[in-house]
């Protein structure tokens, strides 16, 4: 991971006294960590691909994958899960645009935290998810 240049995007506050993941926008190359398994899509529902192409339809930002009324987003980031098995830090790719790692890094972060997507071995250390999606308004 030590390839990684992080911008740090976000970092939340205690609750309850267990410390919050730490959220990140980076870059690198996470193609070798393991694969998150996927358990379900409740959380990435279309709403993100909705507020998404909102972002990009309004110009507050060149999305990649814009084109003209469209936007085809890939999607991938690396999770960091601790001894106990708990999401500990979640990099998103910088997309230039804080608007949209805003969104897109709670978006994850709600997903990975209900369980949508969860290490396969169970154990601790760097994973990497990814998702796409196409929409067209």
């Amino acid at each position: 991971m030590n390839m990684l240049l992080f911008a740090p995007l976000l970092f939340l506050a205690s609750l309850a006294g267990a410390q919050e993941p730490i959220v990140q926008a980076g870059t690198g190359d996470w193609s070798q960590l393991p694969e998150l398994e996927r358990v379900s899509y409740d959380n990435l529902s279309s709403v993100v691909m909705m507020k998404m192409y909102e972002i990009s339809k309004r110009h507050r930002c060149q999305l990649p994958g814009q084109r003209g009324n469209r936007l085809n987003m890939s999607i991938s980031f690396a999770a960091e899960y601790a001894q106990q098995g708990q999401l500990s830090r979640l990099i998103i790719p910088q997309l230039n645009c804080p608007e949209a790692e805003s969104w897109l890094g709670g978006v994850l972060l709600k997903s990975l935290k209900a369980g949508d997507m969860r290490p396969a071995r169970g154990g601790s250390g760097w994973y990497r998810g990814s998702f796409s999606f196409y929409y067209e308004g």
